[in-house]
């Protein structure tokens, strides 16, 4: 199941090294950064 609940919600899935890039700017960058999971997404319990 997919979320599209805001903006972002709706472009496309990034790849694995996308996300390690993402992250690895966040971080040589001295930026607070937050990653969200949840193994169970249902609306409800998103925010």
């Amino acid at each position: 199941m997919r979320l599209t609940q805001g903006t972002f919600s709706f472009l496309p899935d990034l790849t694995e090294e996308q996300i390690k890039k993402q992250v690895d700017y966040a971080i040589s960058q001295n930026w607070a950064i937050n990653i969200e999971y949840t193994d169970d997404p249902h609306p409800r319990n998103s925010y």
